[in-house]
């Protein structure tokens, strides 16, 4: 019988299979078409009993979500108890096992707060398709001074105790287009930022540890994360579709990590 891990066949070690966890200090991870349910149909609202869920399989197209669950040995959850806020599931390709906040006026709550300390490695994966950079679309947030977010398609912003870091790139985001973007803060009291972007389309930010975004910059504040897709509730909410939100806080990942990221992320639905 051949089983993962450190098995052997023909004389060689097989490597451990690559996964979010394989890394050390997650905090979060929210996967693919992973514990997601909805308890409410799409219109107008009626309640499921039972809920439906990407476990049993029985979404449904419009279905509103109400609980994206932690993947693997992680505890953390998103939530959301307010039906018109609640993320919708969607059956569109490029959508679908994605939880989407269309019209930007939907978001989720972590049911725990993660708090970076200030002085501290971490480092923020995201994987999204947005469906238009039409006004500030906030990928995560703790409240109106503390959160990172799009400003429009080439500017993101890291806005910490009130002060902002604006990030420019010289390539614009695409809308309707899988992206991954990983945020790095290194070097402990030094407090390096950087942004890597990387997509899965052919040609788009196809580098293999990701296209770098913009300038290294410098920020060793606290910084607390408890919302996705919005920074404080209802307000710059995403528009688009959240597929993958990973949260390291205490590490930050290298190069090669990057890449093996990358690679599982885009894989998971081949």
């Amino acid at each position: 019988m051949l089983g993962l891990g450190n098995s052997m066949t023909g004389g060689a070690a097989l490597e451990d299979v690559f996964t979010p966890e394989s890394i050390s200090n997650i905090a979060v991870w929210l996967s693919w078409n992973t514990n997601i349910t909805a308890d409410q149909d799409a219109s107008p609202g009626n309640a499921y009993d039972p809920v439906h869920s990407t476990t049993a399989g029985n979404m449904v197209n419009g279905d509103r979500i109400n609980f994206w669950g932690g993947a693997g040995s992680t505890s953390v959850n998103a939530t959301q108890d307010i039906s018109g806020d609640k993320p919708r599931w969607s059956t569109t390709t490029g959508e679908l096992g994605g939880i989407l906040s269309a019209n930007n006026n939907k978001h989720m709550d972590l049911s725990s707060t993660i708090t970076f300390a200030a002085n501290t490695d971490f480092t923020i994966v995201i994987r999204f398709r947005a469906n238009d950079f039409g006004g500030a679309r906030t990928f995560l947030g703790h409240s109106t001074d503390e959160f990172i977010r799009l400003m429009d398609e080439n500017t993101i912003r890291v806005k910490t105790d009130g002060s902002s870091n604006d990030v420019d790139s010289g390539t614009d985001l695409v809308a309707d287009k899988d992206t991954t973007l990983i945020i790095v803060r290194s070097d402990g009291s030094t407090g390096n930022i950087n942004m890597y972007v990387r997509g899965k389309d052919s040609s788009y930010f196809d580098t293999a540890t990701g296209v770098a975004w913009g300038s290294e910059f410098q920020d060793t504040e606290e910084i607390e994360v408890s919302n996705i897709m919005a920074s404080a509730d209802n307000t710059s909410e995403f528009d688009g579709t959240f597929k993958d939100v990973i949260i390291y806080n205490g590490t930050a990942v290298t190069s090669a990590q990057r890449e093996q990221i990358f690679d599982y992320l885009e894989a998971q639905e081949d």
